[in-house]
């Protein structure tokens, strides 16, 4: 299996969040990666993509409200949050015409955190690259699907913009089927095409544990929280946090039964029993910090 370079480099923020000194303290474990999908656009149709089938996932001209925003910053912000912040998801960011006024909001509410986004690219220009950092974007990582030569194009542009080497990732999307495209390619919970890819439908669940609803929490621009950046049907709904506040949705039932199932390695509910992705490669530390949790939980009976 390819493994993505950036799971890795992922996967260590993750970890140290999860082992600093002061959360060891905590009562319960909070998310070390907050994943926000801010629209319903996106100009690409990637094969590997369900968006390659637009009958399936067609582009939607609709975006988080900044009121909405604003209440998801505050909450985070009231948690000390210092975790990641993606900007990413099931599109395109950069199509959001408030992107600057976003960035900056959680730069302000979190300012231990990292503010990511991840882009195709093709919005990107070295103004709007200067713009994004001076709003208080830490790194930028651009998915490049068409071919090498795109390499030398945006290396150009990130020398006019003067952003520092670490803070701006390239990742080669454009390499062959073999090497899943550069990417840890998944069936994205069932649905991509799978003849398309060679891929074959999975004939029953997976027996495997996942740990994405120990460290994520995924939001849509609708609010709605989906159980992890996977389920790209949007088929399990833990809350709305334009009713619900995170640390409701984060600690309510429905992750709690999420968290139970996918920690007994069981995927026999929808969408996971369609999800071929190996869900243990981030994330380990939280799930053992919440495995601990839930221990003392029945056994100080206070469920």
């Amino acid at each position: 299996m390819w493994v993505d370079p950036n799971i890795k480099r992922k996967g260590s923020i993750v970890k140290d969040n999860a082992l600093a000194e002061h959360h060891k303290n905590d009562v319960f474990h909070l998310f070390s990666l907050f994943e926000v999908n801010i629209t319903g656009m996106c100009n690409r149709f990637c094969e590997f993509c369900p968006r390659s089938d637009r009958s399936v996932f067609p582009s939607k001209n609709e975006y988080i409200s900044i009121g909405l925003y604003k209440k998801i910053m505050k909450e985070l912000e009231e948690l000390a949050y210092d975790g990641i912040i993606a900007f990413s998801g099931f599109s395109e960011p950069l199509f959001h015409k408030d992107i600057y006024e976003l960035i900056s909001l959680a730069h302000k509410s979190c300012t231990k955190s990292r503010i990511e986004l991840y882009t195709n690219g093709d919005l990107l220009n070295v103004d709007k690259l200067v713009k994004l950092f001076d709003a208080g974007l830490t790194s930028i990582h651009i998915s490049l699907y068409d071919d090498p030569e795109q390499i030398e194009r945006f290396l150009i542009m990130r020398n006019k913009a003067g952003i520092k080497v670490e803070q701006f990732i390239l990742r080669e999307r454009f390499l062959p089927k073999e090497k899943g495209y550069g990417l840890t390619i998944s069936n994205r919970a069932g649905m991509v095409n799978f003849q398309k890819l060679g891929m074959k439908r999975l004939s029953r669940p997976l027996k495997s544990k996942c740990y994405y609803p120990f460290y994520m929490m995924f939001v849509d621009y609708t609010g709605e929280v989906i159980i992890c950046s996977h389920d790209w049907g949007k088929r399990f709904i833990a809350g709305n946090l334009n009713k619900d506040s995170i640390l409701e949705i984060w600690t309510g039932k429905p992750m709690q039964h999420i968290r139970y199932r996918l920690g007994n390695a069981d995927r026999n509910f929808c969408p996971c029993n369609a999800c071929d992705v190996k869900g243990t490669l981030i994330g380990a530390d939280h799930f053992q910090r919440w495995k601990k949790y839930y221990k003392r939980v029945v056994i100080e009976g206070v469920k």
